[in-house]
């Protein structure tokens, strides 16, 4: 009874054993790559090879990692999978599915091909995956320096090396020391733009000060026009008041003339109009 009791615990610490190293290797498998299926499985028979698993625990694990739409793909599998090599079926039909044709891969490796902010070493890794050894390297070579700036193809033409990674390092360098060339210039007329500015920023100080200089000479010779303008009239109305001319009005003709009721002699006014 008790070596039963022994043989039931040992099992079933076996198999609970089995699944936490099954979900342990799960948590480690991302969700399919659909736009890079071949690369999704190198990766995934990595981490499943050393776990020595069984066919049908591969499967279970790969169909866990698939989503709605790709589970559409292989539905057929999934309903009535093979009596075995279940795994194999599977990945054979998802790398039918959304792997690229070679003559696909070949358009993209022809014409859809940029450098843009990658590393030289990076586009040509990029450009060996959709070769897939069915272009020579010095053919490649050609294809890929023709994505490079022109200063890393001059450098690169004039080196002994023909080894398509060793190139690679070079053009990596060359384009580093080339960035920061251009980082360094772009500072450099970053600190000439701001020179310019501050230059131009004490022309407006000294075109509002100009200005307002030349708003206070205006205001000053207005104030001039009418101090003349104020001693011209006082000036006038002193020679009115003065009696000596013979035409010479009191102040009630001088502004009301003949609506006049009072008179102040001497004054002309009744004098130069006993005729009217």
């Amino acid at each position: 009874m008790t070596s039963s009791n022994s043989s039931g615990s040992g099992a079933a610490m076996q198999n609970d054993s089995s699944g936490l190293a099954s979900i342990t290797v799960s948590s480690r498998i991302p969700e399919f790559w659909c736009d890079k299926p071949r690369l999704w499985f190198v990766q995934t028979d990595a981490i499943l090879g050393p776990q020595k698993l069984s066919d049908e625990s591969k499967y279970n694990l790969v169909v866990a990692k698939l989503g709605k739409e790709v589970i559409q793909q292989v539905s057929d599998i999934l309903l009535k999978p093979p009596e075995t090599k279940k795994f194999e079926a599977l990945k054979s039909r998802l790398l039918q599915v959304y792997e690229e044709s070679e003559i696909r891969q070949f358009q993209k490796l022809l014409s859809e091909m940029e450098l843009g902010d990658q590393k030289p070493s990076q586009l040509l890794r990029k450009m060996k995956d959709l070769a897939r050894d069915k272009i020579p390297d010095e053919t490649l070579s050609i294809m890929w320096q023709g994505h490079l700036p022109a200063s890393v193809r001059a450098v690169l033409a004039v080196t002994d090396v023909k080894n398509l990674e060793n190139l690679a390092a070079i053009a990596d360098k060359v384009m580093e020391t080339s960035r920061s060339q251009q980082i360094s210039e772009i500072r450099a007329n970053t600190s000439s733009s701001n020179d310019t500015a501050l230059i131009l920023a004490e022309i407006a100080k000294l075109n509002l000060r100009i200005n307002d200089l030349e708003s206070k000479k205006s205001t000053f010779r207005n104030h001039i026009r009418r101090a003349r303008s104020r001693s011209t009239s006082r000036q006038r109305n002193m020679r009115r008041r003065a009696p000596d001319s013979a035409d010479w009005l009191c102040s009630y003709h001088y502004r009301y003339r003949n609506r006049a009721k009072k008179c102040i002699e001497p004054c002309a006014w009744n004098k130069n109009n006993q005729g009217n």
